[in-house]
């Protein structure tokens, strides 16, 4: 496997070619002392047979650390062993630490997170949510104090909460830094700004109230009328994303700020705790929790030790504000793409290559009513030239009907400069345009037999037993393309 560098907006390979990925969140939101999946042999060899390079391994605070200043060997055992079988069928990992609500709480409110011991709440007695899980980042007072002691980097038996929390990251960096497996870091999911929220809240509130009285971008008869009608898809679909950029401008100034004066400082705290350890593994920038709903994210570039960390990349997450609800049926992908807008606007800030760190949302992934705002939002990626990753695995996906959706024909790696890749209207053509570099080999995944048309030479590197495989391109130095024709109905 080769190191995974970064250059400007592009990841790259040791041989310079562009590298592409395409996975699943797989995560551990339970207490216990082995990862919940089998991630076994049998496991990767369907993982790759469907065209997937890249996991973002979701573990928890709690689980590594359940003890202050303890980690659990035989929960590391069981990370020790997904990297092994990860390496050697060619998947690479990105190392998530995830929370929901700071905490899991035992059991309470619907969180996971960090372990008991490093939960300041003052006090302040977890509930359960009552609509959705997520309101206790707006409600929940036990949540807020929990994070703003974070934030302050606030003692626990006399060392400071993210100091102890760089101390994990350090003994992870070193155990799993040599690692060919390893693609990065990623040291906190969707962190949220405690007690901040509040006046958040209270900015976003009026400007939705007002928006909803005077945007041009409603049709509120229209609105009304399905209102009385209790038509809420027509209600949902009426209200775009242009509508949503109008809402959450008003939120800048506060999530800035928080993004400034404590999310940034600890990135960079924790990015040169890594580092001591490794200089292996690129460095994501997550997303605060407000930014999934399309709100600006201000952080600059992780530094260490004052210079611009060279590893580092952007992992925004988004779904539509119907998430984790009913009405999720009815999510639209005119909003969620005005979300990626400004994701996009920061990435090109950043100058940082991007994978989508969290896309999807369903909660069944058995359920199909949903694959044509789902293969929107893929067409939207790959337009970008993004990588992404699915949120969630749950087990059996691999044979389920979502693989119709997900196992889909990419661009693995790009030996020259990508001008773009992208699907006939129909679906039954898959097109490659780039400026090849004469010298390396260009691989495309096919997820189903097809025809291939160009001028280059080309060679099945793999095949697997679903019938999908690995084509190898070798192009002459300059204008190159590479169509592959499905048969109708295949789609890709």
């Amino acid at each position: 496997m080769d190191r995974i560098q970064t250059h400007e907006l592009h990841f790259t390979d040791e041989h310079g070619r562009l590298r592409f990925f395409n996975g699943m969140n797989i995560d551990d939101k339970q207490i216990g002392d082995v990862f919940r999946y089998p991630l076994d042999r049998a496991f990767f060899e369907k993982y790759t047979a469907k065209g997937f390079n890249l996991i973002r391994l979701a573990v928890t605070w709690a689980n590594l650390e359940p003890q202050m200043g303890v980690y659990s060997e035989s929960y590391l055992r069981s990370l020790d062993e997904i990297f092994r079988l990860a390496e050697e069928f060619g998947v690479y990992i990105l190392l998530d630490m995830h929370q929901d609500l700071y905490s899991g709480f035992d059991g309470v409110g619907g969180g996971d997170g960090a372990p008991a011991w490093a939960c300041l709440t003052d006090g302040k007695q977890p509930r359960d949510y009552r609509f959705v899980w997520a309101e206790a980042y707006f409600f929940g007072p036990w949540v807020h104090n929990c994070f703003d002691h974070f934030w302050n980097n606030d003692p626990v038996d006399g060392r400071g909460l993210q100091d102890r929390y760089a101390d994990l990251w350090q003994m992870l960096a070193r155990r799993y830094g040599e690692s060919k497996a390893l693609f990065g870091f990623d040291f906190l999911n969707e962190p949220a700004p405690g007690s901040l929220i509040k006046k958040t809240i209270l900015q976003l509130l009026p400007r939705a109230v007002r928006a909803g009285l005077l945007s041009k971008q409603l049709k509120r008869r229209v609105l009304l009328a399905a209102l009385l009608r209790r038509d809420m898809q027509t209600v949902l679909d009426n209200l775009p994303g242009a509508f949503m950029e109008e809402v959450t401008a008003k939120v800048i100034p506060a999530q800035a700020a928080f993004d400034k004066e404590c999310y940034w400082p600890f990135l960079c705290k924790m990015a040169a705790a890594v580092r001591e350890a490794t200089p292996n593994g690129i460095l994501m920038i997550e997303q605060p929790y407000l930014c999934n709903g399309g709100v600006r994210l201000s952080v600059p570039p992780i530094e260490v030790n004052g210079r611009r960390e060279p590893l580092q990349c952007y992992g925004p997450h988004a779904y539509d504000f119907t998430v984790d609800t009913p009405l999720y049926q009815y999510a639209n992908a005119d909003r969620v793409k005005a979300f990626f807008n400004e994701m996009r606007r920061s990435q090109l800030r950043l100058n940082v290559p991007t994978i989508v760190g969290e896309w999807g949302g369903c909660s069944n992934n058995k359920d199909t009513s949903w694959f044509p705002h789902a293969n929107e939002l893929l067409d939207y990626f790959d337009s970008n030239a993004w990588g992404q990753l699915y949120w969630d695995y749950h087990g059996d996906d691999l044979d389920a009907p979502l693989m119709e959706m997900l196992s889909r024909t990419v661009p693995v790696a790009v030996a020259g400069t990508c001008v773009r890749f992208f699907r006939s209207a129909d679906k039954t053509a898959f097109t490659l345009r780039y400026r090849a570099d004469g010298k390396n080999e260009t691989l495309i995944y096919a997820h189903k037999a097809c025809a291939v048309e160009t001028e280059a030479r080309v060679r099945t590197v793999k095949t697997f037993e679903n019938g999908a495989s690995l084509l190898g391109i070798q192009a002459d130095a300059g204008a190159c393309s590479v169509v592959l024709r499905f048969a109708e109905g295949d789609g890709v």
